[in-house]
């Protein structure tokens, strides 16, 4: 029971760390990256991934990749069967442990993984991939992956699964925010627009002779 405790107050600590810093945030690159670098610390993996879908596009991007320990960029793909595609379709939880090929051939994946090195043999045993939720819908995942089984035990899943939830919420508000300041600087452009409408209109109501109006409007 102290053991459960102890790890119970790891993974709150780890959350709340995490719940701090996104409200701080509003930018969505820095929301992902401040999650990511969280994760890859206190789960000391060297191999994860953070991807958006778009599912009116069916596109995947991936502004947060890991793999051995280095970042690269990845281009934005469209979804294929993997760990991404069976989570963002099934809306739950992948866990991996053990059997790893077999899991694959199920969900139909051939060859490495959908996003990792093209040349190397894939030595994954073990995977993790939670859904990101946004009102309702499934809009990204985590990944973590190792080359170990059972890697990922349940108080790990766990914690990934509510680290995600939040990440969901920060991105909305996020997302939220860029709209509102879209939507502000479309109404300041318009004011100032009307401003420049309203001063011409006066000065026209005010002039008669030909070369006065359009030396004013041309000022």
């Amino acid at each position: 029971l102290l053991k459960e405790t102890e790890e119970r107050a790891k993974e709150l600590a780890i959350i709340n760390s995490v719940s701090e810093g996104l409200v701080r945030e509003l930018n969505f690159q820095a929301i992902i990256e401040l999650v990511g670098e969280k994760i890859r610390q206190d789960f000391k993996v060297e191999d994860m991934y953070i991807a958006m879908y778009d599912e009116a596009s069916n596109i995947m991007s991936t502004p947060y990749f890991i793999e051995h320990g280095d970042r690269f960029p990845v281009e934005p793909v469209v979804l294929r069967p993997g760990y991404a595609g069976w989570t963002i379709k099934n809306r739950t939880t992948l866990v991996i442990n053990e059997n790893i090929d077999q899991r694959k051939m199920e969900m139909g994946m051939a060859g490495g993984l959908l996003i990792g090195d093209d040349n190397e043999a894939d030595l994954t045993q073990s995977v993790v991939c939670a859904p990101i939720w946004s009102t309702g819908r499934v809009i990204g995942v985590i990944t973590l992956y190792a080359n170990v089984p059972n890697a990922f035990p349940e108080s790990s899943v766990s914690l990934l699964t509510t680290l995600s939830a939040n990440l969901g919420v920060a991105l909305q508000n996020a997302r939220l925010f860029d709209e509102t300041q879209r939507l502000l600087k479309i109404t300041e452009d318009r004011a100032a627009e009307l401003a420049v409408i309203n001063s011409v209109q006066e000065g026209l109501a005010s002039k008669l002779e030909f070369q006065s109006i359009i030396d004013l409007i041309g000022d």
